[in-house]
């Protein structure tokens, strides 16, 4: 590959891994192939694969590779998230697979978004969701003691938990707020996203409510990939005359 001045060569490297992508489930060669193929050293191997992986193009198994996923916007099976009836679709067509669950001491920023008294305890769910080409979130999910007593054991890995939370309220989750930001996997989460430590990841804050104006659940969610996009629409106020 005769690469371009003035372009890093990872990104020249990534442009023409994409290039050559011809279907999902396709096996990349090895980083030590790649190597060989391109005359880079591996971290330049890597920093190009880590593109093509927060892009959805690939994905990594541990022990068995890294694979291709379905080209970005040609997948019919591609959500695009736009309202909590979504978020709650999303438990169906995925998988997830609980790490933690357990009663433990609130942080004080979740105690207060969940209307909870200085030094309480809730129920705290952790794990990883997963589609068909892999892990893309990582969630911590608070719940207050009388919702979480009721639901913790609950089988939950093929449903959402939101659903399970408005069947024990006997309502509907009507009103969420949402903080999107910009993170550094920490070293904890990247292991269970099959990805490098400090990769940069979406982290949201999420604080749902439910019919009564009463918040039912706080989570903290991680994303990989662009597999499963957001739509935010804005509007512009009346002007008052």
């Amino acid at each position: 590959m005769n690469f371009r001045p003035g372009i890093p060569r990872y990104l020249q490297i990534a442009e023409a891994l994409r290039r050559d992508l011809k279907g999902e489930g396709e096996r990349i060669p090895s980083e030590h192939a790649l190597c060989a193929k391109f005359r880079v050293s591996r971290p330049t191997v890597r920093q190009a694969l880590d593109v093509l992986v927060q892009e959805g193009r690939l994905y990594r198994h541990a022990g068995r590779g890294t694979f291709a996923t379905a080209a970005a916007g040609n997948d019919r099976r591609l959500r695009v998230i736009g309202s909590i009836d979504d978020m709650m679709a999303l438990g169906g067509e995925t998988w997830f697979k609980p790490v933690g669950r357990e009663m433990a001491p609130v942080p004080a920023n979740i105690a207060q978004a969940l209307r909870l008294p200085p030094g309480s305890s809730a129920y705290r769910v952790s794990g990883v969701r997963h589609a068909d080409s892999g892990p893309f979130q990582h969630v911590t999910v608070w719940l207050p003691p009388a919702i979480g007593a009721t639901i913790v054991d609950e089988d939950i890995s093929n449903t959402s938990l939101l659903a399970l939370i408005e069947r024990h309220i006997g309502s509907q989750i009507k009103f969420l707020e949402q903080t999107v930001d910009a993170a550094l996997a920490p070293r904890s989460v990247a292991e269970l996203l099959q990805i490098r430590p400090r990769s940069p990841l979406l982290l949201f804050e999420r604080i749902y409510f439910a019919a009564t104006g009463e918040p039912v659940e706080y989570a903290l969610t991680y994303q990989t990939g662009r597999r499963y996009p957001y739509r935010v629409g804005l509007s512009r106020s009346e002007r008052r005359s």
